[in-house]
């Protein structure tokens, strides 16, 4: 019988290096009402390590000589804006390779251990997600920025982990393009073998990328693949602002190794959203900017096969009409991915989007709401 509480023992960190994890506690301190958690992390990432070093043994001459026969497409669209119904549903063509789950948790030894290592820990974890009842699988696809979490100390969803670092992160880790050039060769090589793998452990032929910390990585991306396909996906940036709250809120008691501050608020939200949407609308404006196909969510999930249809037009992605019977599939099995959820609205939500992100609303071509009078 699978789980429903979202608390484990352990960080996600554990499925880090021991080395990365060490690197990453001497930056961001833990509290010491988490120094157990924290230690007994450490301690399975060393326990891990011989499997880390088999599958290095094994695979490594494979990952390093594979050559790529279709250029990868990347869902950019802001956290809480559609970005997993629309990957689920593009993983769903036979040719779709992806990062899983499990691959996300333990990214060095993915290929050789998932045989035991996925149905245990389905065993262990929620089979919804507790922040929207979406199905949970460790086979499941997943958002490949937990997986760079695990392989450097280079990322912005530290904040998970180090809640109170969660503007220092967004300051500091968000913009990959700043890093020293030592750091940012590694997050390159990092990225690189990932993606290698999620193909092989997926056998799949094109890797579908959903990762909402990739709008700024944009030139990055275009350089490590070159004719790669971009989708930026939009949604109400109030909804988009209230749910991403709700939904950090969930995971951090999950896997913190700090106490949510007092001041943590949809402020801090409102802000990191308007950081990352006036670099999109900034590149997005740029004439050199790649063509990037632009779904507005609302519109997707009244209609997701005529939606996915323009999709494999505009981007030149063959093999749409094979996938249709399998798109059909999963929105009749998944019925609640597709609908528009209905949230309240919080006050405070309303006064930070419009502080921060008045123009953004606009330039997506939704209203602006009036704060609530007090």
């Amino acid at each position: 019988m699978r789980r429903t509480n979202f608390t484990f023992p352990v960080s996600t960190l554990a499925g880090s290096t021991v080395g990365n994890l060490i690197q990453l506690l001497r930056r961001y301190k833990a509290e010491r009402k988490y120094y157990f958690k924290a230690s007994l992390s450490i301690l399975v990432a060393a326990v891990f390590s011989p499997f880390n070093w088999i599958e290095k043994f094994i695979w490594n001459r494979r990952i390093e000589n594979f050559q790529m026969k279709a250029p990868p497409l990347f869902i950019i669209g802001f956290n809480r804006s559609g970005t997993t119904l629309l990957q689920n549903l593009l993983c769903q063509d036979p040719k779709a390779g992806y990062t899983t789950t499990l691959h996300t948790v333990f990214p060095h030894c993915v290929l050789s251990q998932k045989w035991w290592m996925s149905p245990l820990i389905n065993l262990l974890v929620p089979d919804k997600r507790p922040f929207d009842n979406v199905s949970m699988d460790m086979n499941f696809p997943q958002e490949e920025e937990f997986a760079m979490t695990n392989l450097q100390p280079f990322s912005v969803y530290n904040f998970f982990v180090f809640p109170a670092e969660f503007d220092r992160f967004v300051d500091g880790d968000y913009f990959t393009g700043s890093l020293p050039a030592k750091d940012l060769a590694r997050w390159k090589y990092d990225y690189r073998r990932l993606v290698v793998k999620s193909l092989l452990n997926t056998r799949g032929v094109r890797y579908i990328s959903k990762n909402p910390q990739n709008i700024p990585r944009v030139d990055i991306l275009r350089e490590l693949y070159p004719g790669a396909g971009f989708i930026f996906i939009y949604r109400d940036p109030y909804v988009v602002v209230e749910s991403f709250y709700h939904f950090i809120l969930a995971i951090f008691t999950g896997i913190q190794l700090q106490t949510v501050p007092a001041g943590f608020s949809r402020k801090n939200v409102a802000r990191f959203y308007s950081i990352a949407m006036k670099h999109y609308l900034g590149m997005r404006s740029n004439p050199g900017s790649p063509f990037i196909y632009e779904v507005k969510m609302e519109d997707f999930v009244t209609d997701p096969i005529a939606g996915l249809n323009h999709i494999y037009t505009e981007l030149g992605l063959g093999g749409y009409a094979e996938s249709v019977p399998l798109f059909k599939a999963y929105l009749s099995e998944n019925s609640h991915s597709p609908r528009n959820q209905a949230y309240d609205i919080h006050e405070d939500t309303i006064r930070f989007v419009n502080q921060y992100a008045s123009e953004i609303v606009l330039q997506f071509g939704y209203p602006l709401r009036e704060e609530p009078r007090r």
